[in-house]
């Protein structure tokens, strides 16, 4: 009897994921705001530790009941005895299995509903967030936090939180049930686990150097991926692939190396635990035996012992894992928390109302803005545009052209002076009702992935499929969108790729027609493109323009003749202001302006009739 090897039992749970994660600055106040997010599910958590205690107790049952079962019922050869306790282990055994179940169960519901909350809420206010920050944060940034953050949180509360505190319940059970069965041989037992927790440590932190340089690889081969494939058409245009193809070889070789170095360690610790395992398990066999031979310990509780043991490595590794994963959700939690607690620049007024229907009348006064401080990009700007009128802005790059229509905008509130569209100061009403009175039509026309009906429809969610097609016919896009086989039904790919620029224009005009705004900005709508499609949009934007106020940035001036008022925008002021004409007739900026673009029309148009002769 004293050589029957014992069942091996599994205790310990999870920690088999690699370790990847790396702390939060300020752990304690992130878990203090975690936990308020959990308090709704506070009832389903009580149900979930209760359970865990219920597990815990049956999973340190087992191993006394087969040490029982050992000296009280084999050695006696007491057969309805042993069924009895066989029957005993069977149920505990039983019951940590059911209770696992549905921990499993309470846990993975409550991790998707509250990483579900978390990652609305997060969403949420990066829709509130003004343009300030979007402009100092990258989309791929703000994307990782709303899904690889939320998702490190939602498995650290599906799977690590529960296994993370039932091991540690474990692991002190064991302790416990050792000493209690004998302290003498749960004495010198003691005596190594430092020393294997101390080995355990270290290899954990090893691990995790690896494996976080593993993530680092990874992410510089998905940035290499991501910016390639997003450049394709440059790098065709240059004939770079194999170029392209080196620099993804040289990132793919590191991520690889990284991989290999971590999975060595990976293949590694199992024999390592598993000798460091058999070298308690011969030393509790060593003192054990002795104590047996003395007449202090049954073989039973050596058996018991020997199970403890045997599984004492288990949650060990499992809680140096999982304290890792749990670290990444703290990360993660923290990176998210900074997010939603940045405000908004651009805030309504608790008192904001509505902007009422507006006619169109905009006017500046003394606008002066910086977006970083001592650093103006205007000074001193004023302006008083009647309803109807077409204000044409000019001049170099970066002078503060789209600085101005930003402001009206609202997308940043001014650092001095006023703007006022009717008579109301922009600052004083909602930030919505400002916007949802203005129509903007880009150089570079943004669409969204889905149908062209639908980009159409993002003018105005609400329009029926025949407003939408009357806005197309008004923007002149009905002709081509009929020649498509789908027609309005047609899907357009990623950011419109599978249309021309022109073609992208006409709907983005054919959106702004639906809305039907008052005020309009145009930034260049009509800049490269062919002769005929700038015909086509020419004549949709007469049609868009036709009783609206209209803002227009303008690069070639030949386009904005018709303006009401050209406003000339140099070193961030206005330094001339006048019809076309008045300031052609001034020779001043803008007339060197519009000879410089003259003269260079003139001279390629030569070049090309040279050429063709």
């Amino acid at each position: 009897m004293t050589n029957q090897t014992p069942p091996r039992v599994r205790l310990g749970y999870g920690g088999g994921g690699r370790l990847t994660g790396e702390g939060a600055s300020n752990a304690r106040q992130t878990v203090g705001r975690l936990l308020g997010y959990l308090k709704p599910f506070w009832q389903r958590l009580a149900i979930v530790a209760v359970l865990s205690v219920i597990g815990t107790l049956c999973s340190l049952a087992g191993p006394i009941l087969i040490g029982q079962a050992i000296d009280q019922s084999i050695s006696a050869a007491d057969v309805d005895g042993l069924l009895q306790i066989v029957i005993m282990i069977v149920v505990v055994y039983l019951v940590a299995g059911i209770s696992q179940v549905i921990q499993g169960q309470f846990m993975v519901t409550i991790g998707q509903r509250f990483v579900a909350g978390l990652r609305s809420r997060l969403f949420s206010h990066i829709q509130t967030l003004s343009m300030a920050y979007h402009d100092q944060h990258s989309v791929g940034d703000l994307m990782s936090r709303v899904s690889n953050d939320t998702d490190a949180i939602n498995q650290a509360i599906s799977n690590g939180l529960i296994e993370f505190t039932t091991n540690i319940l474990l692991l002190g059970g064991i302790m416990i049930a050792m000493f209690a069965l004998n302290w003498q041989l749960a004495l010198g037992t003691a005596t190594l686990l430092p020393i294997m927790l101390a080995i355990t440590v270290w290899i954990t932190q090893y691990s995790r150097k690896a494996f976080r340089q593993v993530q680092k690889n990874l992410g510089n081969l998905n940035g290499v991926m991501e910016e390639n494939i997003a450049g394709i058409r440059v790098i065709k245009a240059f004939a770079h692939e194999e170029a392209t193809f080196q620099q993804f070889l040289a990132a793919n070789t590191q991520y690889k190396q990284a991989g290999i170095r971590a999975d060595i360690i990976t293949a590694a610790l199992g024999p390592m635990f598993n000798t460091m395992n058999i070298i308690v398990i011969a030393a509790v066999a060593l003192v054990g035996g002795w104590l047996a031979l003395q007449d202090i310990v049954h073989v039973g509780v050596i058996a018991t012992f020997v199970i403890y043991v045997r599984n004492f490595f288990r949650p060990m590794r499992a809680i140096a894992m999982l304290y890792n994963q749990l670290q990444s959700a703290l990360a993660g939690a923290e990176r998210i928390f900074a997010v939603l607690d940045d405000e908004p620049s651009v805030k309504d007024l608790p008192d904001a109302k509505p902007l009422p229907k507006v006619q169109g009348a905009v006017t500046f006064k003394d606008v002066s803005f910086e977006y970083v401080a001592d650093k103006p990009v205007l000074t001193d700007v004023s302006m008083s545009v009647k309803p109807g009128q077409t204000i044409a802005l000019v001049g170099p790059t970066g002078a503060g052209k789209t600085t101005i229509i930003s402001l009206l905008s609202r997308f940043y509130d001014v650092t001095k002076g006023t703007i006022e569209i009717d008579g109301h100061d922009i600052r004083t009403v909602q930030q919505a009702s400002v916007r949802g009175q203005l129509g903007i039509v880009l150089q570079d026309t943004f669409l969204f992935s889905g149908t062209i009906m639908d980009n159409i429809r993002y003018g105005r969610l609400n329009a029926t499929e025949e407003e939408i097609v009357a806005a197309a016919k008004l923007a002149n896009a009905d002709h081509f969108i009929q020649l498509l086989p789908q027609g309005y039904q047609t899907i357009v790919s990623e950011q419109g790729h599978n249309f021309s620029h022109g073609q992208r224009q006409l709907l983005a005009i054919a959106r702004a027609v639906l809305a039907d705004p008052r005020i309009l900005i145009l930034d260049e709508a009509t800049s490269s493109v062919d002769t005929r499609t700038e015909v086509y949009i020419q004549e949709a934007l007469l049609r868009l323009l036709e009783g609206r106020t209209a803002f227009v940035i303008a690069h070639r001036l030949s386009t904005i003749r018709n303006a009401d008022l050209v406003l000339v925008v140099n070193d961030h002021r206005i330094i001339e202001r006048g019809t076309h004409d008045e300031l052609l007739a001034m020779k001043g900026f803008y007339y060197n302006l519009y000879m410089s673009q003259f003269s260079r029309s003139h001279e390629g148009v030569s070049q090309a009739k040279e050429a063709s002769a």
